[in-house]
């Protein structure tokens, strides 16, 4: 059975029952049956006296009253100190939640930057003329030759910078497989790449608008328009040669897209570059027979090697009815790369036609190429006679621009074209005698040379030098100022050698001068090029810039809600201009409670900088009671009184019932000691409040006497049985129960 203190609020002690209870213990029948008469009035009595008691707070009891009442039932027990359990704990420390603050950006101060035009002063040029004579004479062999069946030709070119002096070479051989091939119904692609340093080297781009340096391929050509349109790929120079027609491979690639003109592959649908293999099966039928034609060079083998696109090669090998690869390693250039890297990656990959024309003339190597292709290529159908002589004219040179260019023989009398001030003409001529008569000004030296089929057939080489002009560059505002500190520069003086590079250092983006800064708002179209006659003035321009606006800072802090004492140490957490919106995180503090005490979390900057200022109230350690017998051992579960995380300084009450028995298993055990005190404040300590028992001493039973009856006498009458004695009768413990939970 299980007795209990109850700290219910109760108004009054049933005290009368108590002391009801010390009558009981007289022996005898009667006495004990009167006592238990008593005992069971008076249990009745304050069992009624509690049910009809009201609580403090409507009887109008005070509550310290009441506690006190509370304390009064354990004042004859034993008390218990509370056990307090040091915890330790590290210093505290502020985080912040809010990421790192930085300097808003400054208003964008961006003027346009502008080109200028050079100021030119021109000078007089020297000019100059001469000819050029020789003689062409068609192929009077008549030895069979193949015509091709229909066949549909890839001619994919290198247009990386190494292979930029050698690409011209190659298109001019295209020409040469393109018109042997006879037959009307054959077609032709051409797809041109930028480099060969990735496995998405041989894609193109489909887009109208080429904005990178990628990739372009036509779409299916006759015969006509592939000539047609690698002539005009002809006309075009690299960056690298003498006069490029563009100052930047991402023109330098469009331009050559343009060359393509209405017959550029475009799929304006498709977001990324399209493998060449891709595009070629796209706008063929399965049943065409296709070849593949490549030109490149070596490839570098160091720094960033270059390798074999290999999803194309592996495409070529099982599509194509021939795939050649023609591989110039010839010093042309300074930037040529020549090693044997590219045919080594075409090996590993297994490339079934591999042409190294390292160290051959042109000549034979055109003869060869087309000799070697055409015959892996074609169908043998009928013979046929060979074609006209293919006469290229070029005449030019640096420093030199060509003012007229006439070629006279036989039924043909024409201008040739001059592009850039150079002569570069290709066209089949009949048999017959011809002579290219040219002009020409400027300072250097004017080459005029004429190859037929490759094999150079005539040169004439003159020299004329005029004196050079100098350049200089000068520095203004916008409106014509001279900005204070600057002086007109000069980077070449007069009378250097006419072609002479020259090249303006690289001016600074931004000029201070007496605290105030200029940024460079215009520069030069062109900043660097080549000694000529003429007088040339760079102008540079500049604009005042505006000064910085104020950035304002907003910092917070963290106080300890019980001592006042700062926290950690001030943390910036956001910047802004007057104006700007802001809107933070609050901190954290491991094992406390973080509320804002001042300022706005959200809002905006002022002309001022911000503080806010938070408070961390500690959260506190769990407050138990624990419920144990003479050796410590915990005889009842404990029970929370205050759970961990409450914050320091918040009251706590002991106020539920405690059992003044318990029995655990076959022991009874009755409360011998209680905490001194049962409230108090959470605290960043561990508070434990003991309840002892001790074992509940067993009642001794008293020892029976044995009485002898008296056996009646035969003649007498049977006596009458004595009266069975009520055995004497404790007061029930249920009312025992109720007294102490009064």
């Amino acid at each position: 059975m299980k007795k209990t203190f109850s700290y219910r609020k109760y108004g009054k002690r049933l005290c009368s029952v108590a002391l009801g209870l010390v009558a009981v213990g007289v022996v005898g029948s009667a006495i004990a049956q009167a006592d238990e008469s008593k005992n069971d009035s008076s249990v009745k009595s304050a069992v009624t006296e509690k049910t009809e008691q009201k609580d403090p707070e409507s009887s109008g009891v005070d509550e310290k009253q009441v506690n006190n009442n509370k304390s009064d039932k354990f004042k004859d027990l034993e008390k218990t100190k509370i056990e307090i359990e040091k915890i330790k704990k590290d210093a505290p420390k502020v985080k912040n939640p809010n990421p790192e603050p930085v300097d808003p950006k400054q208003p964008d101060f961006s003027p346009e930057l502008k080109t200028t035009e050079n100021t030119v002063v021109t000078g007089e040029d020297k000019a100059g003329s001469n000819e050029l004579q020789f003689k062409t004479k068609a192929p009077t062999n008549t030895s069979t030759i193949n015509e091709i069946a229909p066949l549909t030709t890839v001619h994919v070119y290198d247009y990386s910078s190494s292979y930029a002096g050698k690409v011209k070479d190659s298109l001019r051989l295209s020409k040469k497989i393109i018109e042997a091939n006879k037959n009307p119904n054959s077609r032709h692609i051409l797809q041109l790449y930028p480099d060969n340093y990735s496995q998405t080297s041989y894609h193109a781009s489909t887009k109208k608008v080429l904005n990178d340096v990628k990739g372009i391929s036509s779409t299916l050509l006759t015969k006509q328009e592939a000539l047609e349109i690698i002539d005009n790929l002809l006309k075009i120079n690299s960056l690298t040669d003498n006069a490029p027609v563009y100052q930047n491979y991402g023109a330098y690639f469009r331009g050559l897209a343009e060359a393509l003109g209405t017959h550029r592959y475009l799929d304006e649908s498709v977001d990324v570059v399209v493998p060449f293999e891709d595009i070629v099966e796209k706008i063929t039928k399965p049943s065409d027979t296709i070849s593949v034609i490549q030109y490149t060079d070596g490839w570098l083998d160091q720094g960033k090697p270059e390798e074999m696109d290999k999803s194309f090669a592996e495409w070529a090998k099982r599509r194509a009815k021939t795939f050649m690869s023609v591989v110039n390693r010839n010093q042309v250039t300074e930037n040529d790369t020549n090693s044997m890297r590219s045919i080594e990656q075409m090996k590993e990959l297994g490339h079934p036609n591999i042409y190294d024309m390292t160290g051959k003339e042109k000549s034979v190597v055109d003869a060869e190429v087309v000799k070697q292709f055409m015959e892996t290529a074609t169908v043998k159908v009928q013979t046929s006679k060979g074609a006209d002589q293919t006469a290229q004219v070029a005449i030019g040179g640096d420093g030199i621009k060509i003012t007229k260019a006439l070629l006279k023989g036989g039924k043909v009398n024409k201008e040739l074209p001059i592009k850039d001030g150079k002569v570069d003409f290709s066209e089949k001529l009949p048999d017959g005698d011809y002579t290219i008569v040219y002009s020409f000004t400027g300072e250097g030296t004017a080459t005029g040379s004429v190859s037929l089929d490759g094999k150079e057939v005539a040169k004439k080489s003159d020299s004329i030098k005029n004196k050079g002009g100098a350049v200089t560059a000068d520095f203004r505002t916008a409106d014509g100022k001279e900005i204070p500190g600057q002086s007109d520069i000069t980077i070449i003086e007069a009378g250097k050698e006419i072609g002479s590079e020259w090249k303006a250092t690289e001016v600074k983006k931004e000029l201070t001068v007496d605290g105030e800064t200029y940024v460079l708002t215009g520069e030069p179209k062109e900043s660097s090029g080549k000694v000529t006659k003429d007088t040339v003035k760079l102008h540079y321009l500049y604009e005042k810039k505006p000064a910085d606006k104020k950035v304002y800072s907003l910092t917070f802090k963290v106080l300890n809600a019980l001592t006042n004492e700062q926290i950690d140490q001030d943390i910036l957490v956001a910047k802004g201009f007057s104006g700007d919106d802001y809107d933070i995180k609050a901190p954290t503090v491991d094992g406390f409670e973080v509320t804002l005490k001042e300022g706005e979390e959200k809002g905006k900057f002022a002309e001022n900088d911000l503080l806010l200022t938070y408070l961390a109230h500690e959260k506190g350690e769990e407050v138990k009671a624990i419920f144990v017998n003479e050796k410590g051992e915990e005889i009842k579960n404990p029970e929370v009184i205050s759970k961990t995380g409450e914050l320091v300084g918040k009251d706590w009450k002991f106020d539920r019932d405690v059992e003044t028995e318990i029995t655990v298993k076959d022991t009874t055990y009755v409360l011998k000691a209680v905490p001194e005190e049962l409230e108090g404040k959470v605290s960043s300590d561990k508070q434990t409040l003991k309840f002892v028992y001790k074992e509940k001493e067993k009642p001794v039973e008293p020892k029976k006497t044995e009485e002898k009856p008296v056996e009646p006498k035969k003649t007498e009458e049977k006596a009458a049985e004595p009266k069975k004695e009520e055995p004497k009768k404790l007061p029930k413990t249920s009312a025992v129960k109720d007294v102490l939970n009064g």
